[in-house]
């Protein structure tokens, strides 16, 4: 009987304790575009080799935004908090 509830609160701790995470990566038009949620933050980061780029997410909740930018070599980061079951949209975009 105490391994069952030893066994209980291991599961009911491991799953508890795991945060919220989806992330995608896609690869477009020669760059490298890394977005979705983690521990409370949405996120939209963007790469590109040769080109002046943005990157940014936006609450579909209350419309807060983040946008980064950055030059060819380096990634741009947006960054925004939001809540439990909160949604995002996520963008990149280039010069």
């Amino acid at each position: 009987m105490k391994k069952s509830f030893a066994l209980l609160g291991a599961v009911l701790t491991m799953f508890t304790v795991i945060p919220t995470v989806a992330a995608w990566t896609q690869y477009p038009d020669g760059g490298v575009w890394a977005y979705g949620y983690r521990s409370g933050e949405a996120y939209s980061n963007y790469y590109h080799g040769k080109k002046y780029h943005y990157s940014s997410v936006i609450s579909r909740k209350d419309a807060d935004s983040s946008r980064g930018e950055a030059e060819a070599t380096k990634t741009s980061y947006a960054t925004i908090k939001i809540g439990k079951d909160e949604k995002a949209a996520f963008y990149y975009d280039y010069d």
